[in-house]
């Protein structure tokens, strides 16, 4: 389940960032928390896997462009799980919670979320 990012959750949620070094290059300071803490258009959600243990496993962040589009920055998933279609599910509830947004990607983004859309059309 993916729920909103909370500041108690700031030392795990930057050590998922971390494991995206490609979007370093592009988008440097999209990797600072301080980013997705200090502007209203954007937001950091925490994935858990097994909500009753308590451990954060992913990470998306997203900026809301407009009425009907959402930014993915950033989607990080903890190695441990990674295979499994994670990804995929942290998307479709992204999805679920912003019904009528259209998800659009960065460079960095974009074919990951390719790759969810053609799942989703077959």
């Amino acid at each position: 389940m993916i729920t909103h990012y909370r500041k108690s959750q700031r030392k795990i949620a930057m050590g998922l960032l971390s494991f995206h070094k490609h979007l370093k290059h592009e988008h440097p300071s999209l990797k600072e928390i301080d980013h997705y803490e200090e502007r209203d258009q954007y937001e950091l959600y925490c994935y858990y896997y097994d909500e009753a243990a308590n451990n954060i496993q992913g990470v998306l962040g997203v900026e809301v462009l407009n009425d009907h589009e959402l930014i993915l920055h950033d989607i990080s998933l903890n190695p441990s799980y990674r295979g499994e279609g994670l990804g995929f599910v942290m998307l479709d509830q992204l999805q679920n919670r912003y019904p009528d947004y259209q998800i659009i990607g960065t460079k960095a983004t974009a074919a990951y979320l390719a790759k969810w859309h053609r799942r989703i059309e077959n």
